[in-house]
């Protein structure tokens, strides 16, 4: 059932996927973006954004690889990490492929050499390399934070020639510290976590505004069941709200109230993950 058209929507405001139209933007948040573009714009060679599950760093990975993208002084690219056994070869191929290296079958014959000499030209054209790695926490092999700690020598005698932003959970940063080295190196730490009972009301009613949904479809005792089976963070509400959504649709029934956001979530197998709601001072 397409619940858009019941609510007069221009686009699906709880979709499972980052979507930067609906970026969210929360003090944290910014912050977080902020630190970021700060990194990349002065090639500080190494920065992190940690947070845990659900709490939209893909989202702003997202937000920062489309700013990076639109700027013809950035060669930006971002790889997703989607297994743990990947080995040096991987890595040194997907960064080939990213910075524009097409012949790949004598890379590994020295590929610290042709990537960097492919970063100097990128360089001397007047582009800033940008490397980023998502759910970077699944790099658990020594090699390979080595390898990635070898890129960080990279530089001229003014100005890095390659600027890594790693992405991920907290694991993340316990995989690093085995290298004190690479701990050293970085330049900035972004950190998200779960939001507050008013973000939580806000980012509701800006995913809907966005969509062109009125905001005022969820009641506010609603927005707090939502906050307290999400525990705040930005991936459950999405689910929630989406199903909650369908529902309301379905039965034709407006607000959605509390009882219809506990039944979702009954439904959706989920538990109650605060016990009393937490108001910003």
């Amino acid at each position: 059932m397409n619940y858009e058209k019941f609510f007069r929507m221009n686009h699906e405001p709880f979709a499972n996927v980052p979507d930067t139209r609906f970026f969210f933007q929360s003090k944290q948040h910014k912050m977080a973006l902020l630190r970021l573009v700060h990194a990349a714009e002065k090639m500080r060679g190494f920065g992190l954004l940690v947070g845990e599950v659900g709490t939209g760093k893909t989202t702003v990975a997202r937000k920062l690889l489309s700013y990076l993208s639109s700027n013809k002084d950035y060669k930006a690219g971002l790889i997703v990490l989607t297994h743990e056994n990947f080995t040096e070869k991987w890595l040194f191929e997907r960064i080939a492929r990213m910075i524009g290296i097409t012949d790949l079958e004598k890379l590994m014959e020295d590929p610290m050499n042709r990537i960097t000499r492919q970063l100097l030209k990128l360089d001397k054209s007047g582009k800033k390399t940008i490397i980023m790695i998502d759910e970077a926490n699944k790099i658990s092999d020594a090699r390979v934070i080595e390898q990635i700690r070898g890129f960080l020598n990279l530089e001229l005698k003014d100005r890095r020639i390659v600027t890594f932003i790693l992405i991920g959970v907290p694991e993340l940063e316990k995989h690093l510290n085995k290298n004190e080295s690479i701990t050293q190196r970085i330049a900035t730490r972004a950190y998200l976590k779960a939001l507050s009972i008013e973000q939580t009301e806000g980012y509701i009613k800006h995913r809907l505004n966005v969509a062109g949904a009125d905001i005022g479809i969820f009641t506010a005792n609603a927005m707090e069941v939502i906050f307290d089976y999400s525990g705040g963070k930005p991936r459950l509400i999405n689910t929630i709200c989406d199903n909650a959504l369908l529902d309301a649709a379905y039965l034709e029934q407006l607000p959605v109230n509390r009882n219809m956001v506990e039944e979702v979530c009954e439904s959706l197998g989920l538990k109650r993950q605060l016990t009393s709601y937490r108001r910003e001072l």
